[in-house]
């Protein structure tokens, strides 16, 4: 119980930085409203407001001479795994043995702590999402492998672009006209790949589900700024993919054959 007895300052730091946490872990914005509003009520925090975009947390009270304070998110990801950290760190806070410069220690190396998987292993993991997909769409044994291929390329395309951090609809783009160009790849060189499957497969592990599921959270939770933000990053990643996938077919199919 050693956060007991924490001012107002202190317990509005240690509500800031879980909300950091769990927003930059792909947790919805309704998740870290209810998070920072319970630990607050917890410590006796009473009368603080929380506002929470997928991008912005603003945190304090309308008192004059209240502490307030807002933290930008310039990047998030998806971690499950501190998110239930988290949510256990909710449930458990009577047996949380940490104080508080040691418990914002914790939270701020959650911030900066890297995923337990590498790059190489989400490549290999895209590619055989994707040639799964592409087994459950009915391809043969040539799709399978194809897929496979075409998964692991595009996600190691996105995984390099991200050293040179532009935006994400770049990133979508080019990883989707990769998939397009190395299926064209495959099934020139193998008669028996099947190109819509290939490509579909592919697509899949890069199909933006979490963020658009959120949004829709968002929205039934009363949250109209959340959701109309994640409902749109959802639909510009999709349609980034798409124009991507849709240049270099195109391409293909007015001079490709004459370039082969």
């Amino acid at each position: 119980m050693s956060l007991n007895n924490l001012n107002r300052k202190q317990t509005l730091d240690i509500a800031m930085v879980l909300g950091k946490v769990l927003l930059k872990s792909g947790a919805e914005t309704s998740r870290v409203e209810d998070t920072i509003e319970r630990f607050c009520n917890k410590n006796h925090c009473y009368g603080v407001n929380v506002f929470v975009t997928p991008t912005v947390i603003v945190l304090g009270d309308e008192e004059p001479d209240g502490y307030s304070c807002v933290s930008r998110i310039r990047s998030r990801s998806t971690n499950l795994q501190i998110v239930s950290e988290v949510n256990d760190f909710m449930y458990n806070l009577d047996k949380w043995e940490l104080d508080y410069q040691e418990t914002m220690d914790f939270f701020n190396g959650k911030l900066t702590e890297k995923p337990p998987y590498n790059d190489k292993l989400i490549c290999i993991a895209s590619g055989l999402a994707s040639a799964g997909f592409s087994g459950m769409l009915g391809g043969n044994s040539h799709d399978f492998i194809a897929a496979f291929v075409t998964g692991f390329v595009a996600m190691l395309v996105l995984k390099l672009l991200g050293g040179f951090r532009p935006s994400a609809f770049w990133e979508n783009a080019l990883a989707g006209a990769s998939i397009a160009a190395v299926a064209i790849m495959c099934c020139a060189v193998s008669v028996q790949c099947t190109m819509d499957k290939i490509i579909v497969g592919a697509v899949m592990p890069f199909v933006p589900g979490v963020a658009f599921t959120n949004g829709l959270r968002d929205y039934m939770a009363g949250d109209l700024v959340s959701g109309n933000s994640r409902v749109a990053e959802a639909v510009l990643f999709a349609t980034s993919i798409a124009i991507g996938l849709a240049f270099v077919l195109q391409a293909w199919h007015k001079w490709g054959w004459n370039l082969w």
